[in-house]
Parts: structure tokens; sequence; C-alpha cells
């Protein structure tokens, strides 16, 4: 005759089972990448005015960073568009390709420096922009 596992045993695999599955949602989570962040700087900016054919605006942020691991990601955090251009004081100007709604992109070779951060979107005016910026490679697309 078999041994039916006692009660204490299910129970517990049960409650193991449940615990691995919620520490992996949060793991894929948006608040553990940024928790997980070792350096994170919010460098949203408000669109200072709409950009023509003749003229192309940057709004640039107040916020400075640099990076201690050689890279920088841009993490997109709008539904549009936006081009970022990085600004170092007696340097050439950084500018990103394209950075999709939601998307990433990482400047590579940024270290030691400090950079003022500049946004570009073709949208109105007085449009909140929203950019986070990490140090370090971490292109998982920005989910809300």
């Amino acid at each position: 005759m078999k041994k039916k596992p006692p009660i204490v045993f299910i129970i517990v695999s049960v409650f193991a089972v449940a615990a691995i599955i919620i520490i992996s949602a949060y793991r894929a989570s948006e608040s553990y990448r940024k928790a997980k962040a070792a350096i994170q700087w919010d460098c949203s900016v408000t669109c200072t005015e709409k950009s023509t054919s003749a003229k192309y605006v940057i709004t640039y942020s107040n916020v400075k960073v640099s990076s201690k691991t050689g890279t920088l990601t841009i993490q997109n955090r709008n539904d549009f568009e936006i081009v970022v251009h990085l600004l170092c004081e007696g340097e050439q100007e950084i500018v990103s390709g394209n950075i999709s709604a939601g998307g990433c992109y990482s400047f590579a070779n940024v270290t030691d420096k400090e950079y003022t951060v500049g946004i570009h979107a073709d949208v109105d005016a007085a449009t909140n922009i929203k950019v986070i910026v990490y140090d370090g490679k971490d292109t998982e697309l920005f989910t809300n």
C-alpha cells in the first residue's frame, strides 16, 4: 500500500510554487528594472516650441548625466518617436537615431564625462516628453 504524502508537504509545495511565480512576475516588472538600475535619471522635459521644416527644436533637460559603465541607455516613455542629443562642454554633440515609442537606445563609450540631455520630438509646444536615462545597457522596451 502506498503512503499518501502528508498534507503539510502538499501545502508547502503549493506555497513554494506560488512564491516562485510571484518572484518571477516581479523580476519581469518595470518596478524591478528601475530598482536594479545602478543609476537612473529622469530627464523628462516640456517641449519649448514646435519644430518646423525650417527649425529643428531640441529641448535640454536641466539634469546632468554621467556613466561609470561606459554606456548610457535612453528609455523613451512616450507614445511618439524622439531623438536624443548628449551635449558635453568642449565636445561634439552625440545624437541618437530615432527612438521609437516605448523603445530604448544605448550610447557607448561615454565614460568620465558629464552630459546634458537634449530631446527632440515632432510634437506641439508644451507637450511633456518623458525619458529615463540608465547607466548601463538596459534595452528592454517600456510598457505602461
